[in-house]
């Protein structure tokens, strides 16, 4: 297998550094031959005849597009429609229940943080659109972020191969929600009007997502370094709405990397958005009403006002006698 390698070997570890610092995710050791495979298939779709020329020019140079895309490339992940069932169904059985009081008649936004070929925000579109009836007058928006890749375009196009939709799609989804064109299965158009996807640095700070009713984020936390999950955690905290939820893969927890999260229940894998707390600030020129539970102060005052006027009143008879 080595004598198929054709980087110079210095460049393994330079990539597995380059994939540390920009996306906070190791490699780990002996992937030399799945970084050949995928850095392969970039360097001709970029126009290099080799893949050392694109090597090469990506150390000397230091394209910070070309460098977006060899990290997304190493960092594609193999992904299946309904992976992990459980944690999808606390949205279906936990969330929109919860949320459903409180946005009726108005709309909820769900992302999909990580999302690579998109198989995981299709799977939660469709059985959202399997249960909508209980959900009556709130719409419901998904968007899958991650990073610019080829994996990302086909999550766009909605297409997906006959192997694809073979790992994890049940036959009566398949043929509900996917129209066969050519060799490939393309998602409907009334499922994808429910879907969006964008590009979007993980490790960058999310200003521009706007803010979440429940984030996603399954079976990911534990491939970043210490360093890069608390970025990565503080960005979901900023996007998710107070009282909104944050699900992770069913085998998953938070521990005590937080961040305004708690637990729900026995849910290990489901956690709920702290609301605000709101410091009230209190003006000294009003006056606060008193904390006093009784009135036998205003009962005195009373009296002495009552006698006091049965005084005068004593006085103004006398004197008109």
């Amino acid at each position: 297998m080595s004598g198929a390698l054709s980087l110079n070997p210095s460049y393994y570890q330079a990539l597995k550094r380059l994939t540390l610092e920009m996306a906070g995710i190791s490699l780990g050791d002996n992937h030399e031959f799945l970084i050949e495979t995928r850095l392969s298939a970039l360097a001709r779709r970029e126009g290099f005849e080799t893949l050392p020329d694109m090597v090469d020019e990506l150390f000397s140079v230091g394209q910070t597009r070309l460098a977006v895309h060899v990290v997304s490339s190493l960092l594609e992940r193999d992904t299946h429609f309904f992976d992990d069932r459980d944690s999808l169904n606390y949205v279906i059985e936990h969330c929109l229940p919860k949320l459903h009081p409180l946005y009726k008649g108005g709309s909820i936004r769900i992302l999909s943080f990580g999302c690579s070929s998109g198989q995981e925000p299709v799977s939660m579109a469709i059985e959202i659109d399997k249960v909508k009836d209980r959900f009556p007058s709130m719409g419901i928006e998904i968007v899958g972020v991650d990073y610019p890749s080829v994996a990302l375009d086909r999550a766009r196009a909605g297409r997906y191969t006959h192997f694809e939709v073979q790992r994890g799609l049940p036959i009566r989804d398949l043929i509900t929600y996917f129209d066969k064109v050519g060799e490939d299965w393309v998602v409907k158009e009334d499922l994808r009007k429910r879907l969006s996807f964008e590009d979007f640095h993980l490790l960058s700070k999310p200003d521009d997502l706007g803010a979440f009713h429940i984030v996603l984020f399954r079976n990911r936390l534990s491939l970043y370094s210490a360093p890069a999950q608390v970025r990565v955690m503080r960005s979901l905290s900023e996007v998710t709405q107070a009282n909104g939820y944050l699900v992770l893969g069913s085998e998953e927890t938070l521990g005590q990397l937080n961040y305004g999260f708690d637990v729900v229940g026995d849910h290990t894998a489901l956690y709920r958005k702290r609301e605000a707390v709101v410091e009230v600030v209190e003006d000294p020129s009003i006056k606060k009403p008193s904390d006093k539970t009784h009135f036998e102060g205003a009962k005195r005052r009373l009296r002495r006002y009552s006698d006091d006027t049965l005084d005068d009143d004593n006085d103004a008879v006398a004197s008109s006698a």
